[in-house]
């Protein structure tokens, strides 16, 4: 399969944003004498609208504090390193004039300061939140809308993800995913969906899925 287009997703995969967060957030807790959030219970919600954890933020230190805890978590995440292998692979797809999307059950108005401030915009075609369908991962609607913004049929569009809601949603568009988990996701399952890969390096791609020499 030689492919046509990528569609990353954002948090976990092109910047850890989820043990980022999960430290953000244990980190406000602490400072107000509250229980911290687990390991397991986060990671529950990833990957999706993270309704769950929202609530109960909310139901602990109320929505002000809350909305700071999530102002500060973008604000900051500006500063984290790219994923491995995730700069080398956007810059060779940019080469070779594949295009680049993401698409992010985050809202796209938290996403895009941070695209800009990590200089992604010269990579990245399309954006694609949650304000933008009806339902975020695990259903398809993120996906069928970034393929369609980028005018490619799904079966040449290859995702990447970290997380088995995002993966879900990709399959679910008729997209092959290729996984690369992250300290949130590396214990999830995902034995019962069918991947392209998993794990692997990703400044391998160029070869394998897109008649190119290893970067």
């Amino acid at each position: 399969m030689t492919y046509r287009a990528v569609i990353f997703d954002f948090d976990g995969t092109i910047i850890d944003t989820e043990q980022h967060l999960y430290e953000t957030i244990n980190h406000f807790l602490a400072l107000e004498d509250k229980p911290l959030v687990t390991f397991d219970f986060y990671r529950a919600n990833i990957g999706g609208r993270a309704l769950d954890l929202h609530d109960h933020l909310i139901e602990l230190l109320g929505e002000p504090k809350v909305q700071q805890i999530y102002a500060y978590h973008h604000q900051t995440a500006q500063n984290l390193p790219y994923r491995p292998g995730v700069a080398t692979l956007m810059e060779a797809l940019k080469t070779r004039h594949i295009p680049m999307a993401i698409a992010t059950s985050s809202a796209r108005q938290d996403i895009e300061p941070l695209v800009e401030a990590l200089g992604l915009n010269e990579y990245v075609d399309v954006i694609i939140g949650r304000e933008d369908v009806e339902a975020v991962k695990p259903e398809p609607d993120l996906y069928l809308t970034a393929v369609q913004a980028l005018n490619h049929n799904p079966a040449y569009c290859l995702a990447i993800e970290d997380s088995v809601n995002g993966a879900t949603a990709a399959i679910r568009a008729g997209l092959d995913v290729i996984v690369n988990t992250n300290p949130m996701t590396n214990k999830s399952d995902f034995s019962h969906l069918s991947l392209t890969a998993k794990d692997i390096d990703l400044t391998t791609l160029i070869n394998q899925y897109f008649n190119g020499k290893n970067i």
